[in-house]
């Protein structure tokens, strides 16, 4: 049955072009038992995915034709030796290697005339491991579903290839699929009247920022259109280059603990550095702090419609060539602040805010005012969350996940983290045109951390210990007088 498209998801649809595809995913990594080959592994996942039934809604297609109403309906029979395929890595083999051959894979668009998913499994690793790299629309999804879809499916035990992603049982009951009746005009009012209230809000915000730079004193929270223009800024071309790293949580909770933050806070200050750092590298370093857009959800518990429930926040981070643990100070405040402010807004208004924020952007570039504008934001980091205990696909382990997102104007720098055995997985996706090697960022960002790392360990040791009471002097025995 056919069933009412979002407008959040009809607005990756209409993002969608060749040099802005909306295209989302994952890189997995995943350990073979001992003695078995890789291609081995890789032909038995790959045997076992195309023998699965995609269910909803990786079976269906977009229908934006002009007679009715944008919707999802049903996408007839499916060929799954297109939807999974099979590959080899050339040599080397090795990591750097395989994310150039991501980032290619991660260009394209997806076919609208079949349902919007990819899975590549491949073999060629020099590490004996496989990698599976996981496809998908962002109007299918957003970052809670997909962790819910992709890792609550995986088994907590070796065995038999259990159902992938796009044929799960992970969904809704089967009426929340159902052709929902359009909404009435009561309803459509409530939802005007709610949007005009979010761009009031907006508009509140944008000018209490703009009063607040004139006289030297920003308001704290969130603020879109704060950060100045760097090459992150720049139109967005069709090339992307794609990255990997991995931090461990435990030294980044304990960086968060002594700054009273959290990971979030930790990993937005390592790209915020790393990002600086690969700025000042080629002699534009930023003179104010950049912005962040970090998605945020507004799921409620147990939600797992297949569709995209995210607002955002607009993050300042910190002041250039700031210390380390100053940087983080700095951004642990500011996120506090833009969540404070988050929280007086309806769930509704929250969902409008992104919009609004980006609809404006979008406007005031097609006006003609991009030169005299700032962007929005400087780049996105989002946290999509963790992978709790061990997930196997088939026999084979589940090691690394690192996340793929999408880049469109105004920013053509994506850091997606996920946390999995121990380690939080960053994937970095670039516009090509401005960062031909995304591991330059990577490594900046590890550099970031490590200087992060020790700065937090030399306050730590540096604090004075708690007051107590003040012992005694021992008194010494008159036989050692």
């Amino acid at each position: 049955m056919t069933r009412p498209m979002p407008l959040l998801d009809l607005t990756f649809l209409l993002l969608d072009r060749p040099e802005s595809p909306a295209n989302v995913g994952a890189l997995l990594l995943l350990d073979p038992p001992a003695g078995r080959r890789a291609s081995a592994a890789a032909d038995r996942i790959a045997r076992a995915y195309r023998a699965a039934q995609p269910t909803p809604p990786f079976d269906s297609v977009p229908d934006l034709s002009v007679r009715a109403l944008p919707r999802w309906r049903p996408a007839g029979r499916i060929d799954l030796r297109r939807h999974v395929l099979r590959g080899t890595l050339e040599p080397p083999g090795d990591v750097v290697e395989l994310c150039r051959h991501v980032a290619r894979l991660h260009e394209p668009l997806l076919d609208r005339s079949r349902p919007l998913f990819e899975v590549h499994i491949i073999d060629g690793l020099a590490s004996g491991q496989v990698a599976v790299y996981l496809k998908s629309h962002h109007a299918y999804w957003d970052g809670r579903y997909a962790l819910g879809r992709v890792f609550g499916e995986m088994a907590r035990r070796p065995g038999p290839v259990a159902a992938p992603f796009f044929a799960g049982s992970g969904e809704p009951a089967p009426s929340a699929h159902a052709a929902r009746p359009m909404p009435d005009l009561s309803g459509g009012l409530k939802s005007l009247l709610t949007q005009v209230s979010a761009f009031g809000e907006l508009l509140t915000t944008l000018s209490s920022r703009t009063r607040g730079l004139a006289t030297g004193g920003p308001r704290p929270g969130n603020r879109p259109f704060a950060g100045p223009h760097t090459r992150f800024n720049e139109p967005v071309g069709a090339e992307r280059s794609f990255a990997c790293f991995r931090l461990p949580i435990g030294e980044m909770r304990r960086i968060a603990r002594a700054a009273g933050g959290t990971l979030n806070d930790v990993a937005l200050a390592v790209v915020d550095a790393g990002v600086e750092r690969v700025l000042a590298a080629r002699g534009e370093r930023p003179r104010e702090p950049l912005v962040a857009m970090c998605p945020v959800s507004v799921r409620p518990p147990g939600d797992v419609e297949p569709t995209t429930k995210a607002t955002s926040l607009f993050v300042p981070l910190a002041r250039p060539r700031a210390g380390a643990a100053a940087r983080l100070g700095q951004i642990v405040a500011n996120t506090r602040a833009a969540k404070g402010e988050f929280e007086a807004l309806s769930r509704e208004a929250a969902l409008d805010y992104a919009m609004l924020a980006f609809g404006l952007w979008f406007a005031s570039n097609k006006l003609g005012f991009g030169a005299v504008t700032r962007p929005v934001i400087n780049f996105a980091v989002s946290n999509i969350g963790a992978v709790e205990g061990e997930r196997y696909v088939g026999e084979c382990r589940l090691a690394a996940a690192y996340p793929a997102s999408m880049v469109a104007d105004p920013t053509g720098l994506n850091v997606t983290v996920l946390s999995v055995d121990g380690h939080m997985d960053f994937g970095i996706v670039a516009n090509a045109a401005v960062l031909q090697d995304a591991f330059e960022l990577a490594h900046a960002c590890e550099a970031a951390f490590l200087q992060l790392s020790r700065a937090t360990r030399r306050a730590t040791a540096a604090r004075p210990a708690p007051a107590g009471r003040k012992a005694r002097p021992k008194r010494t025995p008159a036989s050692a007088s």
